[in-house]
């Protein structure tokens, strides 16, 4: 482990022609303050409840999803994991504390990286997470090296409803008989009228080229060799944790509102897919937050 406390520099690598999207790292620029105020731990994500946790705790019912995605993956200590999305390495660096595993942990923004690099320093995970400034559907690790593959709310950043670039890389670093685990809003069908409005705006403020089709998504799965596929329907257990969004978005506003500071257009698109988001979650024939779990096949 590094004990001097001097951090190596994080170096942008080579990434196929469909590399990141400068739309997401711009809106994860703008919004770091925000994603903030709702989680100083680093958590980008919705939080899972269940009993007895407090419906008022969010920082727990957010590392909980951490293990329920993680659980699938049946993780022992020593074995290696890729974290595709992973922010600021909050989701590793629990994953490395509490189960003893290795992580590789992918994010496209830089302050995320040297940010994580700290904050392992201070836990002293910094020895098992290595955080990556690398597009996840271009990973750089070997062919079949990876015992599990795990992303929370990150894979709607792949190109397509299917989302198929970012599981074949998936598929690629993982060992036969791996497992991949993650959370994620999908649609059941193409949203019309009104909901196709909301959709869009939600997806644009949160800088998304699309959500994934539930139906495009275990189909692509398949073509990319996984078995096993199962999915989880968790609308209802996200939705304590989401009701958190509306008190800050409260506050967010009389701040402003009482603020000469002006606010970031990214800012305010990326309020407004946060209001709309609890209003989208709602519409269970249309959208359900699901848990995806697969099995990268044996041949």
């Amino acid at each position: 482990m590094n004990t001097t406390g001097t951090l190596p520099t994080a170096t942008v690598v080579p990434v196929r022609p469909a590399g990141p999207d400068p739309r997401v790292t711009a809106h994860f620029h703008a919004s770091a303050r925000l994603y903030r105020r709702w989680s100083p731990d680093g958590h980008l994500h919705f939080g899972y409840w269940r009993w007895p946790l407090s419906p008022f705790g969010r920082r727990a019912m957010l590392e909980e999803l951490v293990h329920q995605v993680v659980a699938p993956l049946q993780v022992r200590a020593g074995h290696h994991l890729a974290d595709l999305g992973c922010g600021y390495g909050s989701a590793a660096r629990l994953v490395a504390r509490r189960y003893g595993a290795h992580v590789d942990a992918f994010t496209v923004v830089r302050e995320q990286v040297h940010e994580g690099m700290v904050a392992g320093l201070v836990d002293g995970t910094y020895d098992r997470v290595r955080m990556h400034l690398r597009d996840f559907r271009d990973t750089g690790l070997p062919d079949a090296g990876m015992d599990g593959v795990y992303a929370l709310e990150s894979l709607c950043y792949g190109t397509g409803h299917g989302k198929d670039d970012v599981l074949a890389e998936a598929a690629r670093i993982l060992k036969p008989g791996g497992r991949l685990a993650l959370v994620d809003g999908f649609l059941l069908h193409e949203p019309r009228g009104w909901r196709k409005g909301l959709v869009d705006t939600v997806a644009r403020g949160w800088a998304l080229p699309c959500f994934p089709k539930l139906r495009s998504f275990t189909k692509a799965l398949e073509r990319q060799g996984f078995t096993d596929v199962r999915v989880r329907d968790l609308s209802w257990r996200m939705g304590p944790c989401a009701l958190h969004g509306l008190p800050l978005l409260a506050l967010t506003a009389l701040r402003q509102a009482f603020s000469r500071e002006r606010m970031d257009p990214l800012e305010r698109a990326h309020l407004r897919s946060c209001g709309l988001g609890i209003l989208l979650g709602m519409q269970h024939d249309l959208f359900r937050y699901g848990l995806v779990t697969a099995t990268r096949t044996n041949k």
